[in-house]
């Protein structure tokens, strides 16, 4: 008889080249970890930054810079999928089933077109983000995984109201939690969890 599956759903924080990523399964009140790690999307080689818009902003003209955006775009997808790929492949070994993931996102949507990015820091800040979190987001769907984009504003509301406590006691719960599963434990780890929780009551 074949061994069934156990839901789990993936959580993520996303800086600027990689994303702090969890595995979450069992019930939202009494979590269980099952995998924490850091995603890769573009390294530290100067011919690839992971700063794309400033490196594009200070070095190339406007041309250039949008073939540079566009291969970068590219590249931190297809490293998202091939790093999820081997995260969900080393969980189904453990019989887990991803069936969905959550995503923190900006609390704005970015709508500006390059040129306008690349004369403004603050967008430029506010677009390295975007292409990482959008690289997750991709990556999830290519696998065929459901996403629920949080924004970070909603997180701890939406969260609180799937544990079914105050916002006020988010942390406390958090804490809990980390005190069982060890660490890292850090602000990556918690926000992904709660973006994991939201996910999988979606």
């Amino acid at each position: 008889m074949k061994k069934s599956l156990v839901r789990a759903t993936l959580g993520f924080s996303v800086h600027t080249g990689w994303a702090a990523m969890i595995a979450v399964a069992g019930a939202p009140k009494s979590p269980v970890i099952l995998d924490r790690r850091r995603v890769e999307m573009m390294g530290n080689d100067p011919a690839n930054p992971r700063f794309v818009y400033h490196y594009a902003a200070e070095s190339l003209a406007l041309s250039a810079a949008e073939r540079f955006v566009r291969k970068a775009i590219e590249q931190s997808r297809d490293n998202a999928v091939t790093a999820l790929e081997t995260a969900i492949a080393e969980l189904r070994k453990k019989d887990y089933d991803i069936v969905a993931s959550g995503v923190i996102v900006g609390n704005r949507p970015l709508e500006a077109k390059l040129s306008d990015i690349l004369k403004s820091h603050s967008l430029i800040h506010t677009a390295e983000g975007e292409l990482f979190r959008v690289a997750i987001k991709s990556a999830s769907e290519r696998l065929k995984i459901p996403v629920t984009e949080i924004r970070a504003r909603d997180l701890e509301p939406r969260a609180a109201k799937v544990l079914g406590i105050s916002s006020a006691k988010v942390k406390e719960r958090l804490d809990a939690v980390g005190r069982v599963a060890g660490r890292p434990w850090s602000k990556d780890q918690k926000t992904s969890l709660l973006a994991a929780l939201v996910a999988a009551s979606a």
